[in-house]
């Protein structure tokens, strides 16, 4: 799950992307870049670490040109690394510049194809056959239409992919069914694409409309704007969209993730109507909203329980097991107060691991919590995700081989309360990708493609 940006016809369009990357650096903390155009020439700053490191006054004065690309990345394929960092950069006839957000499912089997035809990798990241693809055939045929399509008949998965070429125009292309996000925004003759609505209440532009699902979009240096829905399967977007990955000020899909996430906790208060609680307590910081909406409708007290230590990243997103560990010891801390001989609701978006949860009730007992009921807005994740989480192997999973019960028992809670399915429909009101908690897969992949997902996983961690 990564952060993507383009901008053209900005004179300030470094300064804009770097403070546009910025907001969405909670959409991965693994390494982040910007590519801008001046007339032909790009320029291209990338690097691990986080956007504010990276991105220092005198790397944002090289980069030249009204028009750009940047992301922030959150590895899925590929190993963290400044090679295999985004903006990727192809010299053809015209000098082409990508990111984009999401997994190329097929990706094992399309660098093979390349490979027959004389094309090699020089990174590992799935962002690459993309990259090729479109450009190869932009190169025979100066269409992007023509180009975008190769890209949507040929590369299978999640992918909101937005890209410059040098001299001509800002794009962007979306993955047939919507699974990863993108909208398109616009500020007088500036226009913008996006992976959260964030961005654009932080430069000041206006939301347009979301990219639709299918559809590729070039402006050119002129703004003239050239698109269409090239092709177009069913709507399915990423769930933990909502539950999760953006901020609560974002909208997804003109639904609004704060609204979605109040709805979930009615949902849940309802589960747990007539129980003994004493205090509802966030763990944060996503499920805040969510937490509100327990103690309001249960109309008991809301406090801030779990104090969060706001320079350790999320740690769903860090790389390792063990690494995941060690920051959850240290991220959290206890108001005793708040939790001593009190009958505890804590709320949470969602539990992959377990690591945290155990910790987090762990933890709670020695303050002197008496009860402590679990509440995850989110339900039993399952099955691997291949679509952009990382989440590829199902042995990494707490509720693919437990029970809601053992599961219980394992984190040591007294009570632990999901939600489902039907509630997230309820929620959200949108088409959902659901793939993780039902095994239904929107993209279905070979064999092949599952084996080569569940290797790369263990070659990062």
């Amino acid at each position: 799950m990564c952060g993507v940006i383009g901008i053209i016809n900005d004179k300030d369009v470094s300064v804009k992307l770097a403070y546009g990357l910025m907001s969405l650096q909670h959409r991965g903390q693994d390494a982040a870049g910007v590519a801008t155009c001046e007339d032909d020439a790009l320029t291209l700053i990338k690097d691990i670490g986080l956007v504010r490191d990276i991105f220092t006054e005198e790397n944002v004065s090289k980069l030249k040109g009204n028009m750009g690309i940047g992301q922030t990345r959150y590895s899925t394929v590929g190993s963290p690394s400044k090679n295999n960092s985004h903006p990727l950069t192809i010299n053809t006839s015209q000098k082409i510049a990508v990111v984009h957000n999401g997994n190329v499912t097929n990706y094992g089997s399309l660098k093979e194809e390349l490979a027959e035809d004389g094309i090699f990798f020089g990174t590992t990241v799935d962002l690459e056959p993309i990259m090729h693809i479109f450009a190869r055939h932009y190169d025979k045929t100066e269409n992007f239409l023509d180009s975008a399509e190769k890209v949507l008949n040929n590369v299978k998965g999640a992918y909101s992919i937005t890209g410059v070429i040098a001299g001509r125009g800002l794009f962007a292309i979306r993955d047939k069914s919507g699974i990863r996000p993108l909208v398109m925004g616009k500020k007088d003759d500036s226009y913008i694409f996006t992976s959260e609505t964030i961005v654009l209440q932080t430069l000041g532009y206006e939301f347009i409309r979301d990219v639709e699902p299918g559809e590729a979009i070039f402006i050119d240096t002129e703004l003239n704007i050239e698109r269409k829905v090239l092709k177009q399967e069913k709507r399915a977007h990423c769930m933990f969209e909502w539950v999760y990955f953006a901020r609560p000020e974002s909208m997804i899909e003109e639904r609004a993730v704060y609204k979605a996430r109040l709805a979930l906790g009615a949902i849940l208060a309802e589960k747990v109507q007539g129980e003994d609680i004493d205090v509802v307590i966030p763990v944060p910081d996503t499920a805040r909203t969510c937490a509100v909406k327990v103690a309001e409708e249960l109309g008991v007290d809301y406090r801030e329980g779990l104090v969060k230590n706001r320079y350790i990243g999320r740690t769903f997103i860090t790389p390792s097991q063990k690494a995941r560990e060690y920051l959850v010891n240290i991220k959290l801390n206890f108001v005793t107060s708040v939790i001593k001989d009190k009958n505890v609701a804590v709320v949470d978006d969602s539990i992959v691991r377990g690591t945290t949860s155990k910790m987090i009730v762990t933890k709670l007992r020695e303050a002197g919590a008496k009860r402590i009921i679990f509440m995850s807005s989110c339900p039993p994740v399952k099955h691997a995700c291949y679509y952009g989480i990382d989440m590829s192997t199902e042995d990494e999973l707490i509720a693919s081989g437990k029970t809601i019960e053992e599961i219980r028992d394992y984190i040591g809670a007294d009570e632990l309360v999901y939600t489902t399915v039907e509630d997230l429909q309820k929620a959200i009101r949108r088409d959902l990708c659901v793939a993780c908690l039902n095994n239904e897969y929107i993209v279905p992949l070979s064999k092949k493609d599952r084996e080569f997902f569940e290797n790369d996983k263990q070659e990062r961690c």
